[in-house]
Order: structure tokens, then sequence, then C-alpha cells
């Protein structure tokens, strides 16, 4: 189980980082040619993921303002998605900036009632890392800002990591030390009795059998599997071989292998 932080953050600067990040990802729809498979995840073209983050915003404006699920969504089929997708901001902001952040409400997925207040950097991450996967096209990527990359490393570790790889999990021989460069975050990764277990923080990491240091945003692009060593922006030290194995784990779909969702 992981042990990372699971605390509400402030709404107001989530609000601010899925608005930047829906509008550059509305930008880079609007410059890359709608049919094209995106490299990083290439059962996406950007279309489907364009309509994907659309339907997204979508759905959870309609669980924060109480509504349920909603019904099939129309999704341009043309040059008007990326105005589509940011029709779909607004409401959502206005809703997430009126509700208390502490009200519960249903998450999809069987995930459980959960605080309105997670909805916001929920899909900052998610935005965000679509967001690089669409920019992956043109070969241009803006900065992930690094307290929105270490919430990327979170989503990873207590969304994922209990999900789907919580048993049945291979021993990748040591513990793996992620430490970023440009903020105090760090985290290990080990496995035990078959189960990954992560940790914020971790007391000892010279005890690690790799340790892997870079800028908050690159650290969150290894966890996510987008961007894989060699990297000049990673340091890596140690064991490589334990890197590679907890890479290679099922702790979060691979996007160069996962069918689109």
């Amino acid at each position: 189980m992981s042990t990372t932080s699971t605390a509400v953050p402030p709404t107001v600067s989530w609000l601010a980082h899925l608005r930047r990040e829906t509008e550059r990802f509305a930008d880079v729809v609007r410059e890359s040619p709608l049919r094209a498979h995106v490299p990083a995840y290439p059962d996406f073209t950007v279309q489907s993921l364009a309509a994907h983050i659309g339907r997204a915003l979508r759905l959870f404006r309609a669980i924060a303002a109480g509504g349920g699920e909603q019904p099939a969504l129309e999704v341009p089929a043309g040059a008007d998605i990326a105005d589509w997708v940011l029709a779909g901001l607004g409401p959502l902001v206005t809703v997430l900036s009126e509700i208390p952040p502490d009200q519960l409400v249903p998450f999809p997925h069987d995930a459980g009632d959960r605080p309105a207040g997670l909805i916001a950097p929920l899909l900052a991450v998610e935005v965000g890392v679509h967001r690089w996967d669409v920019e992956s096209v043109l070969g241009e990527h803006a900065p992930i800002p690094a307290d929105l990359a270490v919430q990327e490393v979170e989503s990873v570790f207590t969304n994922f990591v209990p999900r789907l790889a919580s048993s049945g999990v291979a021993d990748i021989g040591g513990t793996v030390s992620l430490r970023a460069t440009d903020t105090l975050a760090a985290w290990s990764a080990q496995v035990s009795d078959g189960r990954l277990v992560t940790e914020r923080e971790p007391d000892d990491p010279s005890a690690a059998a790799v340790v892997v240091t870079g800028a908050a945003q690159d650290i969150a692009l290894l966890v996510w599997k987008r961007a894989l060593p060699p990297r000049p922006e990673l340091g890596i030290a140690g064991r490589t071989e334990v890197l590679k194995r907890f890479l290679v784990t099922d702790y979060i779909p691979d996007p160069r292998t996962t069918p689109a969702h």
C-alpha cells in the first residue's frame, strides 16, 4: 500500500494548473493533424485524445454538480474539436470554484465517494500528462511546473499502484529512490510480499539499490513511462537493472502498448 499523501490540496492553484494545461492542450490540437497517431501513446490519434479529454472535463463537471453520469456526447469530428475541448473547461472551473472541497462526490470507475477538492488536481494531472502526449506529435514540449510534476508522481503512487500492483508483482531486486533536484520531493519504490510499496521522502535513500535524480518533470515522465532512460536529464547511480525491473512492472498502463481508453 502506498504511503504517499492523500490530503485535499488547495483548490485555487489546481484550477489554475487545469486551465493552463487544457488551454495548451487545445492549442497543440489546433496545430496538429487530427488523424496523426500520437507518438507517446500510439493507440490515440490527436482527434481521439482530444475527445478523451473533452469527455473527462464534462464527466467531472456533471459529477461535481451532482448530476451523475452524462448521456452520450456528440464529439465534433473535425477542426472544431479543439474549441469543443475548451468549451468544457469554463463550466467545470465554475462548479469546482463553488463546491466545498470536502464535499463527497461519487468518482467514476468504482472509486467510491471522494472529496470534490481532489477533482482539480486529478484532472490537472490527467490533462497535463496527455498535453505532453499530444505535444509529441510536433515534438515541442512546454515545461511541466514542478508542483504539477510532483502531483503527477503522487497520482501514480496513490491511484494506480494500489489498484494495479497490490499483488503478484515480481521482485525487482532492491529499492528504487527517486529524488527531484528542483524541489524537496523524493520517493522510494520496492516490492514486498508481491506488492509494489511506495513511500514519500524515504528516511534512508543511501540504502537504495539505485538512485534516480532529475527535475521533478523528468521524474514524473519516468514514472509515467513517457520518457525512459538513458536520458541526459536523469542521473542514475547504482544498479540500473533494478530500475529497469521497476519500469516494466505493470503499476501503470504502458502507453506504448496499451489501447486507448
